[in-house]
């Protein structure tokens, strides 16, 4: 199997002080600019984003396996969340980055559309990471849920490591208000074959 979803322990535990940093930075106090036309007050947390998988780490044993991830972006709030967008980061947190992954995405049934990643080294403040450009979700229902999926593939010479995900959420009505910082389950590449940190 190609696409088996699997924990590597070590790796992930290994991290769980960065994701639990991360979370914290994400939710750092920011000012809280009003949505003009519903006099709504933009927070961080207004959007709460899931995966469907639950916890399960995609992971592909070579180069070229497509791996999926199904996010569902609720929002909490008693206002729909108009123009909403997302950003789309990953990587391996390593020095040895390799070569970006082959994303795509799409909102609930939609059309499939390539991700174009960019290199920033300061993603969230601290964290090198490919970045996509902000991607239109469209209004977000009151009490509502949009869903959307990413599929990753990792071309040949990857890093064998897992590569971290997140996601940054916004609405155009919120102006630069965070409305949410996912921290995903991550995409794995882990051939049979290989040294962890090195390309395989």
């Amino acid at each position: 199997m190609l696409n088996t979803t699997i924990r590597h322990g070590a790796v992930l535990a290994a991290t769980a002080g960065v994701l639990s940093a991360l979370a914290a930075h994400g939710a750092a106090a920011a000012a809280r600019p009003k949505d003009a036309a519903t006099g709504y007050t933009c927070r961080n947390g207004a959007v709460s984003v899931s995966d469907a998988a639950g916890s399960a780490v995609p992971t592909a044993h070579k180069p070229g396996v497509p791996l999926y991830a199904t996010l569902q972006l609720h929002n909490t709030e008693n206002t729909a969340l108009t123009k909403a967008s997302y950003v789309f980061a990953i990587g391996n947190l390593m020095k040895n980055r390799g070569p970006a992954p082959h994303v795509q995405w799409r909102v609930g049934k939609g059309s499939w559309h390539a991700m174009a990643l960019h290199w920033n080294s300061k993603t969230n403040g601290t964290l090198p990471l490919w970045n996509s450009q902000a991607l239109a979700l469209g209004t977000i229902p009151s009490r509502g849920t949009v869903t959307t999926e990413i599929s990753v593939s990792f071309p040949k010479k990857s890093i064998k490591a897992v590569d971290y995900d997140f996601l940054d959420v916004h609405s155009g009505a919120c102006g630069n208000t965070r409305l949410d910082w996912y921290p995903g389950n991550g995409f794995s590449y882990w051939p049979w074959k290989g040294t962890p940190g090195k390309p395989a």
